[in-house]
């Protein structure tokens, strides 16, 4: 069974997702929804550079944790 999710940790991801998808687009192309195709291939690539990005986050804290 999963854990119930954390209301923080959700609004903290949400924002990541957004911080990214305006790196990888400008605001306004986010927003348009005439093209599906192309909402589906920025899901992909956000989702893709959240997981480097919270890989990355982990790793740095265990280096922290463990190079004391």
């Amino acid at each position: 069974m999963s854990k119930p999710v954390d209301p923080n940790a959700k609004l903290a991801l949400n924002q990541m997702k957004m911080e990214i998808s305006k790196e990888l687009l400008n605001d306004s192309n986010i927003k348009n929804d005439s093209n599906p195709i192309d909402s589906i291939g920025l899901s992909g690539r956000v989702g893709g550079q959240m997981s480097k990005k919270l890989v990355e986050m982990g790793e740095r804290e265990l280096l922290k944790r463990y190079n004391k």
